[in-house]
């Protein structure tokens, strides 16, 4: 019998590389950064809850919208869409960010998308739809959608106009502008879109081979 070669199988399956992001150079205003912190127990939680379309290697839980150099916009812990300081991001040993960006976005497409999500800072966040989607990804709610009906509507029932959570806000944002209406995952319901979904989506944003890797800022 052929001894099999375990060599591979010890191979990290991909590789970060380490480097204090740029603005202009890996991250512009329009662009969606995606991150995954280790510690705090919301980021956890939505991880877990988000595991059934976690496809890639990469794990992420946390999004935001660039707006400016050194700021974002993202939706809180405190509930609140609210103008995020990306150094600290930068500087959290704990804290993972990757930067995407949206297929052919020029720079007056980028202030557009920018200028819709400072737009929406101030915004309080709907707990409703945090309950919805943990019913969704739960075993109960998957043995009954495919007992029944697999619409989802129970996301939809919660969702309240001026309401963002998680992807929300950047899938709105995108969403907004006629090059990318409705395309990828925006041709859902908003609420229905999680940050590993919208990670992952190669029609909203340009190939991953074709950008900049950004990781850690400490070798991992």
């Amino acid at each position: 019998m052929k001894r099999l070669d375990t060599r591979r199988l010890a191979s990290p399956r991909f590789c970060m590389q380490s480097l204090l992001p740029a603005f202009s150079d890996n991250y512009k205003p329009g662009y969606v950064g995606f991150t995954y912190t280790g510690s705090p127990l919301l980021s956890r939680g939505i991880s877990y809850f988000t595991r059934w379309s976690r496809l890639s290697d990469i794990h992420v839980t946390g999004v935001l919208v660039v707006t400016g150099e050194n700021e974002g916009v993202e939706l809180t812990g405190g509930r609140e869409v609210t103008k995020v300081d990306l150094a600290k991001l930068f500087d959290d040993p704990k804290t993972q960010i990757f930067f995407r960006k949206p297929r052919k976005c020029t720079s007056s497409l980028g202030e557009a998308i920018a200028a819709t999500a400072i737009a929406q800072v101030g915004t309080r966040f709907d707990q409703l739809v945090v309950a919805a989607q943990i019913l969704e990804g739960s075993f109960l709610k998957r043995w009954i959608s495919s007992q029944f009906a697999p619409a989802r509507f129970l996301s939809r029932l919660a969702q309240r106009d001026g309401r963002w959570l998680g992807a929300e806000l950047a899938a709105y944002c995108l969403d907004c502008q006629p090059a990318y209406a409705g395309r990828g995952l925006l041709g859902r319901t908003s609420c229905e879109i999680s940050p590993q979904d919208l990670f992952e989506d190669e029609e909203l944003f340009s190939a991953w081979s074709q950008e900049p890797v950004e990781g850690l800022k400490r070798p991992a």
